[in-house]
């Protein structure tokens, strides 16, 4: 074979690949539009190749997941008609009734009007007795009610605008955020959460004669002469205080406590909150070694977590408690730090493992089309509740879209059968 002879056999082999590379991109992008998001940073330094194809099922997704599903419509007709009774209850009637509450469908009642009725009370009943909550890593309050019912109040650190910047896990506890979790649970028939509510406090009417000793201690006087309390955890500072507004009033997120025995676990996917890299985060294979120390449906369950957690980018769930074999969802105060980063590998037990309960998809399809973000500021609204910004609520919605985007991603790999679960 001459010189020449082969350099054209070589140009017309390069042709004729070009040719059917040319003819696979037009096959797959007409008719197709990119989605009208911008991109938010994402990190790339952990299964590359694995982000960037579900950022390619991201940008051309079916049309079905970027419009409202009609089927919604009677579900959330349906949750309204849960949170928009309240009138003609007793608050302490609710809350013992809520506090006896035995199931193995949910930690709280869920009919007739029971969740808005159960946040009336939370938000309305009056307080006997205020004292720090020493558990935990930040500064929260535990409130005792008249009807002897307890309340975890987390107090205001942040404007709804503030924009936490850094690790996923950075800065205080967000309060909004506890209730968002709530309202977002609610919507995706999550129902093992605590019911959380924005709610007041007059530091000089509700806290100061209503004080324990211990709660006392930790309270100092500011430079305008307001009381202000730092609290006692592992983190509180004296310096670090929480001070009332210009009414008097701390602001916080008013969660129902739950007197419950949690056994609590360690999550496989948990962070190691130095620069060193946990297991899971250098092999896309880790959910093998997982699948081979606990069940299907323990699985299935941190997989709706990690799902749930993303949406609101909670990167902070290194432990999970469980009770009646559920996970419950409970300190989801990280979450709203940031509306323009997505950090898809708080994804990772979706994407490693490839599975998802088949009712929690169904669930997610339904919300498509801006639907989850329109549900969750309606319900806040019927307790008076501003929870997020415009921009927090619109990141809700693009992350769902990349939900679906990585669950498509494991169907187009391994097929629906296999990737959706019935449990």
């Amino acid at each position: 074979m001459s010189l020449n002879y082969a350099f054209a056999f070589s140009l017309f082999l390069l042709l004729l690949v070009g040719l059917n590379l040319y003819f696979f991109y037009a096959l797959n992008t007409t008719g197709k539009k990119p989605l009208p998001y911008t991109q938010p940073n994402v990190k790339l330094d952990l299964g590359p190749s694995v982000f960037k194809d579900i950022y390619t099922y991201f940008n051309y997704l079916p049309k079905q997941y970027k419009t409202k599903n009609p089927k919604f419509i009677e579900k959330q007709r349906d949750l309204i008609s849960l949170f928009n009774s309240s009138a003609g209850t007793n608050s302490k009637d609710v809350l013992y009734e809520t506090e006896k509450w035995v199931s193995d469908e949910s930690l709280f009642p869920h009919t007739n009007g029971a969740p808005g009725q159960i946040l009336q009370a939370i938000q309305n009943s009056q307080i006997a007795l205020v004292d720090n909550a020493p558990k935990g890593t930040q500064l929260k309050l535990l409130l005792l009610l008249e009807g002897k019912q307890k309340l975890y109040f987390k107090p205001k650190r942040y404007e709804l605008d503030n924009v936490i910047k850094g690790k996923i896990y950075a800065g205080y506890d967000r309060h909004n955020s506890e209730v968002f979790a709530y309202y977002l649970a609610m919507v995706l028939n999550f129902k093992w959460i605590a019911p959380s509510v924005i709610r007041k406090i007059h530091i000089d009417k509700d806290i100061v004669p209503k004080a324990t000793l211990a709660l006392n201690k930790t309270m100092v006087k500011n430079e305008s002469g307001s009381t202000c309390i730092y609290g006692k955890c592992f983190y509180c500072k004296r310096n670090e205080t929480v001070c009332p507004d210009q009414n008097g009033e701390i602001e916080g997120a008013a969660i129902l406590y739950l007197d419950r025995q949690f056994k609590i676990h360690k999550s496989p996917w948990r962070r190691s909150y130095t620069t060193r890299k946990m297991e899971w985060e250098e092999d896309n294979n880790f959910c093998k070694k997982v699948i081979g120390t606990l069940s299907l449906k323990r699985i299935l369950n941190l997989i709706d977590v990690a799902v749930f957690d993303f949406l609101i980018q909670n990167g902070d769930r290194h432990r999970y408690e469980v009770y009646k074999d559920q996970i419950v969802l409970l300190d989801n105060g990280k979450g709203l730090g940031n509306p323009t980063v997505d950090e898809l590998d708080i994804l990772a037990p979706l994407y490693q493992c490839c599975m998802l309960s088949s009712k929690t998809w169904q669930n997610l399809e339904l919300l498509s089309g801006g639907s989850l973000s329109e549900t969750i500021e309606l319900l806040a609204g019927y307790q008076g509740n501003k929870l997020a910004t415009e921009e927090h609520f619109k990141a809700v919605d693009r992350r769902l879209m990349k939900i679906y985007a990585t669950v498509q991603y494991c169907i187009g790999k391994y097929g629906s059968t296999k990737v959706l679960k019935k449990n």
